[in-house]
């Protein structure tokens, strides 16, 4: 199927969180490369202002917010784009996106020329897809099963992440008193603990780094929220002549030109592992077996942790795969990963 041109517009629904909208993004520059004469556009419900600078190098993709909270955003854009011809594409499953944002989408297509691309979250049974629905493979990465998704529709985009871009500034390590690759880049948090370490696993880590690389700066990185738990760490025993945090200090622009920066990167399963998993950087990656296709397999330069010693994870966010440990609980799959695997993996990538 031949679909250069065919669009008048390409409407990409995300959730807003930053892993999602990194592969929705890349994916979107990849159509607008074949589709060079239709507008693209993604819809966010959140996070608008803070997405909107991660992709201020792709000035062609258009970042929209619309939620069921506001219904004029939702009113303009149907009125500006509903009589078109539109591809539009969900990046979540079926039965799991938000009603709101299943309406909208199917409101989008009324065009007789207009295309609706979505996930099942298995096959039907008894009956045929229907044209432009695709089965998620939960054994595939997120960026690979969209990229099967508008494959089948015939535009066919290259299977590999794309190297991400992003806006340089040159003053950036001189501001933060860094040398590129001199220092390596800790994000310690995720949005729940259940996807990080206790403290004290932190600790160890830090001082295995400074053991070992002494000539090696430790930057960690973080939202402002995540400030209090990466106190924590300092207060367990870390040297600030060591170790320094930038949580809550760094624009996503700033934190992509550091990570790019540095000497390599340690994180946890969450949105700015996938940036330095874009960036192609050398990671150690703590991850989980919970939801395995958000891995970040893509990055050759990645070292990806997880141990299935006791896990119970059924790889769609359910098994109940959980330690309590001072009151908090943990994935399995995470706290079982020996440290040694961890100190391994950092000695690799600073070597």
């Amino acid at each position: 199927m031949h679909v250069t041109g065919a669009y008048d517009n390409v409407i990409l629904f995300t959730n807003g969180a930053i892993g999602d909208f990194l592969m929705a993004g890349l994916c979107a520059d990849s159509v607008s490369n074949i589709l060079q004469k239709s507008d693209i556009t993604i819809i966010t419900p959140r996070n608008t202002s803070l997405l909107r600078e991660l992709f201020s190098a792709y000035p062609h993709i258009k970042i929209r917010e619309v939620n069921r909270r506001n219904f004029l955003h939702a009113s303009t854009l149907l009125a500006r784009m509903a009589w078109k011809k539109n591809l539009v594409i969900n990046q979540g499953v079926f039965k799991k996106i938000p009603f709101f944002v299943w309406l909208l989408a199917r409101l989008l297509v009324v065009h007789p020329g207009s295309v609706h691309l979505h996930f099942l979250q298995k096959a039907p049974q008894g009956k045929s897809k229907k044209e432009g629905v695709v089965v998620f493979d939960y054994h595939l990465s997120v960026y690979e099963n969209l990229v099967h998704l508008v494959r089948a529709h015939g535009i066919e985009i290259s299977p590999a992440v794309p190297l991400y871009r992003f806006v340089a500034i040159t003053d950036i390590f001189e501001r933060y008193g860094l040398t590129r690759d001199s220092y390596v880049v800790i994000h310690p948090c995720a949005s729940s603990f259940a996807r990080s370490l206790p403290t004290s696993r932190w600790v160890n880590i830090f001082q295995y780094i400074t053991h070992h690389f002494p000539e090696t700066k430790i930057v960690v990185t973080g939202s402002i929220q995540d400030d209090v738990f990466i106190q924590t760490i300092f207060n367990a025993g870390v040297s600030p002549d060591s170790a320094v945090t930038l949580a809550g200090k760094l624009s996503m622009v700033e934190l992509a030109n550091i990570i790019d920066g540095s000497r390599g990167y340690v994180g946890v399963d969450t949105g700015i592992t996938h940036l330095a998993g874009v960036l192609q950087k050398r990671s150690v990656v703590i991850g989980n077996l919970s939801n395995p296709c958000w891995l970040p397999f893509y990055n050759k330069n990645a070292t990806i942790l997880t141990e299935r010693k006791n896990c119970t994870c059924d790889g769609q966010k359910g098994g109940n795969c959980l330690y309590q440990i001072g009151g908090e609980r943990y994935y399995k799959c995470m706290i079982d990963i020996p440290e040694e695997s961890i100190y391994e993996g950092v000695r690799k990538m600073l070597v």
